[in-house]
C-alpha cells in the first residue's frame, strides 16, 4: 500500500492503492506512519511524498469499520502522522494530483513545500460525510486565517490548485506532468547547500511553532464522544 525508499540525499513516500484513489484505510495509516519514521531515521535532508494514479488521496477511509481497535486509537493515528511529517528533520515536500481531500489537504499543508499539479483540487470534506474535522480546526487557521479556515470546514468545499496557492495551502501550481521533475529540482538543489543549515531551519521552525500547531488530543476525544452518542445534533 506504501512504497518506501532512500536514495542519496532524499526519501521517497509512494501512496500506492490507486484502485481506491489512495483512500487511508487503518493499514494504510499504520504503512504510512512506518515510512514516515523510517524516512526521519534515514538522514535524508529531503522527504518527497508522492501518489500513483489519478488521485493523491482521497483522505480516510470512511466506509472501513474497524471492531478490533478503539475509535480514539484510529483516529489518533492522524495526529502521530502529522507530527511526524512536521517534524521530519529536513525539508518534506509534496506532490499533489488529482483530489487531495481531508487528510490529503492536511499533507500538503504541513509539508514543508506543497506542489499542485494545475488541475489538483484540495478540500476538508469530512462534513460531506457526517463528521466534524476537530483537528483540521485547531491547525487550519494557522494557514489561512479563522474565516476562510471556517469557510472551507463548515462547507467542506471544493478548493482549486489556484485558489490553494493563493490561500497559502500550495507552495507551488505546475503542470501536471512537470510534478517529479519539479520534486527532483528541489531535491537538487537542496543537495548543495549545507544539511545542518537546512536541519537548523526546520528544528527552529519546529520549536517556534509546536505550541500552536499541536493537535490537541481533547479534539479527538469530543469527536469520539459526538459519534458514540449517535452524531447528535444538539450537543448536551
Amino acid at each position: 500500500m506504501i512504497r518506501y525508499e532512500t536514495r542519496g540525499p532524499a526519501s521517497y513516500i509512494t501512496l500506492d492503492t490507486p484502485e481506491t484513489s489512495n483512500k487511508f484505510t487503518y493499514g494504510l495509516m499504520n504503512d504510512f506512519i512506518d515510512a514516515l519514521k523510517a524516512a526521519g531515521n534515514s538522514g535524508a535532508i529531503a522527504l518527497v511524498i508522492k501518489a500513483t494514479g489519478k488521485d493523491f488521496t482521497l483522505g480516510r477511509d470512511q466506509s472501513e469499520r474497524r471492531t478490533d481497535v478503539s475509535r480514539t486509537a484510529n483516529l489518533s493515528l492522524i495526529l502521530t502522522a502529522n507530527s511526524l511529517l512536521r517534524n521530519f528533520p529536513g525539508v518534506s515536500i509534496s506532490l499533489i494530483q488529482g483530489r487531495a481531500m481531508g487528510f490529503g489537504s492536511g499533507i500538503a499543508l504541513h509539508s514543508s513545500i506543497s506542489v499542485g499539479a494545475q488541475n489538483c483540487i484540495l478540500g476538508y470534506d469530512e462534513i460531506k460525510h457526517g463528521l466534524a474535522p476537530l483537528v483540521v480546526m485547531h491547525y487550519l487557521p494557522r494557514y489561512v486565517g479563522p474565516k476562510v479556515a471556517a469557510d472551507l470546514i463548515y462547507t467542506g468545499r471544493d478548493i482549486s490548485a489556484d485558489e490553494a496557492f493563493r490561500l497559502n495551502m500550495l507552495s507551488r501550481v505546475v503542470p501536471a506532468d512537470q510534478l517529479e521533475h519539479t520534486a527532483e529540482k528541489i531535491v537538487e538543489e537542496l543537495s548543495s547547500y549545507p544539511a545542518g543549515a537546512i536541519r537548523l531551519l526546520q528544528r527552529y521552525e519546529q520549536k517556534t511553532r509546536q505550541e500552536a500547531v499541536e493537535p490537541n488530543i481533547l479534539g479527538i476525544d469530543m469527536l469520539v464522544e459526538w459519534i458514540e452518542n449517535g452524531k447528535p445534533d444538539i450537543l448536551p
